[in-house]
């Protein structure tokens, strides 16, 4: 039986062993019989690619970012596009309360004492303030962000968020102005869409102020980086925890020399879970797809 040709974009390792029922093609590819592709949310299949592949009709992201791809342009074509939503949003949740935590309480810096041996009782690290009471604003209030609410309520933070509308089903504050969302809160932590990029400008950045924290588990596009980095050098912002860059791998020495950080490198929904379940999603997508059924998780526009 002849196989489909599935293009891979961009290559997907040791997961493509789990796709030998179609045939695997990768960009840049002359193949014009390829009608559905599967690729990572922001990295995606962009336009010109769409306009190479005429017989295209369905994206399958891996995970749930769908930020590399023009959904308008792809619902022109006719190409029905998946992601993976609701898999990893506890993971990604995890990380944020990790880095919220660690900056807040200075972890980072603790450690760096601890392992130079400069460790000067009685205090390593200058005295941080108490974590329980401190208020946190969220961007984007989907899955990720109300499992951060979640946590953080555990902790009796204050929580407020702001996103493109209000939600009746969401019990926290809503702030519909982000800046005056970023002078409220002590800690504003980003979740939002990965399509809305600059969204934390340097105007929101001064905005937190000298005693605010900036943590980003969203994408890197989100927050204009090179603001955020002035800002922690000149010490307009006390600090920050990001997991996601603006380039990525970002590169090292962009932050050899930026104080008061926590930096992981894009972790957030990686645990062997949400990895499986993703997988597991993607294949169920294309299976429905070949077979002609209602896909499994359409993006919702």
């Amino acid at each position: 039986m002849t196989k489909s040709a599935l293009l891979i974009h961009p290559p997907l390792g040791l997961f493509e062993m789990r796709l030998a029922d179609y045939e695997i093609v990768h960009w840049p590819t002359d193949r014009t019989d390829i009608r559905a592709a599967v690729t990572i949310g922001h990295v995606g299949i962009s336009n010109a690619m769409i306009d190479a592949l005429p017989e295209l009709r369905c994206i399958v992201c891996f995970g749930v970012g769908v930020d590399g791809i023009d959904l308008d342009y792809a619902a022109k074509r006719g190409i029905a596009v998946t992601h993976g939503r609701e898999i990893n949003h506890e993971d990604v949740a995890d990380v944020a309360l990790g880095l919220i935590i660690c900056v807040a309480r200075d972890f980072t810096r603790g450690e760096r004492v601890l392992r130079e041996g400069t460790w000067t009782p009685p205090l390593a690290v200058p005295p941080q303030r108490r974590f329980r009471g401190r208020k946190l604003g969220i961007v984007g209030m989907g899955a990720i962000g109300q499992a951060i609410a979640h946590r953080a309520q555990a902790f009796g933070m204050e929580i407020q968020w702001n996103g493109p509308r209000a939600k009746a089903d969401v019990a926290y504050p809503y702030q519909p102005n982000l800046k005056a969302l970023a002078e409220w809160t002590d800690i504003l932590a980003v979740a939002a869409r990965g399509d809305q990029a600059g969204i934390i400008s340097a105007d929101i950045i001064k905005a937190l102020g000298n005693d605010g924290i900036l943590i980003n588990i969203s994408r890197g596009t989100l927050i204009d980086e090179d603001a955020l980095i002035a800002a922690l050098k000149s010490g307009e912002l006390a600090g920050a925890g990001l997991d996601v860059f603006t380039e990525e791998p970002t590169p090292r020495e962009r932050w050899a020399d930026v104080p008061n950080c926590t930096l992981t490198p894009h972790l957030g929904g990686g645990t062997r879970e949400a990895l499986y379940a993703g997988s597991q999603n993607v294949l169920e997508n294309l299976r429905r797809f070949y077979a002609g059924e209602a896909l499994l998780t359409p993006v919702q526009t």
